[in-house]
């Protein structure tokens, strides 16, 4: 089964937590990024000045394991409302990235790019303008930035992925 067959095939809590525990594993990446950089850009359209926090990605993290799998009507819209100041705080980085003010190595690019998917996808966003699943998108991010830094090989990833389908 390809990837994204399979990752659709999956309830829409267990993609969630698949997408958060690949995010997880790949946090180094930004973690060790962050640490001997400046994460911090000017945009090119009114020329203000952005720094980035470098607890954004666990800062995610956190807040997305914290709101997985609760559904009701009332706890949807209490997500919504503390999701939302994430979701506007990591679209500024994504949106620089898109505009070249910000420039990242792909591997960190892709981890930010996997959590922003992801935030989105819990925001009832999922599908992008290719009609792909916002989760697959996500989880497909982590696995490249994990396999091309060398956290994981494809193996490793193959056994989690085989986890989830029991």
């Amino acid at each position: 089964m390809q990837l994204p067959e399979l990752i659709n095939s999956f309830e829409k809590e267990n993609q969630i937590e698949l997408a958060i525990e690949l995010i997880e594993i790949g946090l180094p990446i930004w973690d060790n990024y962050n640490s001997e950089n400046r994460i911090e850009y000017t945009d090119s359209v009114v020329g203000m000045y952005h720094k980035i926090d470098k607890n954004l990605i666990n800062k995610s993290i956190k807040l997305l394991k914290k709101i997985n799998g609760r559904n009701n009507f009332l706890s949807d819209k209490i997500n919504g409302a503390k999701i939302e100041p994430l979701h506007n705080e990591i679209r500024e980085p994504v949106v620089a990235r898109e505009d070249d003010d910000f420039e990242i190595p792909t591997e960190v690019e892709l981890i930010l790019y996997s959590t922003s998917n992801l935030i989105e996808y819990v925001m009832g966003k999922t599908h992008n303008s290719l009609n792909e699943n916002l989760a697959y998108i996500s989880i497909n991010q982590s696995i490249d930035a994990i396999t091309k830094s060398g956290i994981l090989d494809f193996d490793e990833i193959r056994n989690i992925l085989e986890s989830k389908k029991a």
